[in-house]
């Protein structure tokens, strides 16, 4: 589990594309481990 919190934080403060957050590859990435980075808490 450590593994993907600290994945998750690593890429989340790169901030990801000023444009088109939607359909990045950035925001795909997170997804994939799990976490959506445009949902709401």
């Amino acid at each position: 589990m450590a593994k993907v919190v600290g994945y998750i934080k690593r890429h989340q403060s790169q901030g990801g594309p000023d444009e088109d957050k939607e359909s990045s590859n950035w925001r795909y990435s997170l997804m994939n481990w799990g976490h959506d980075p445009l949902k709401e808490d």
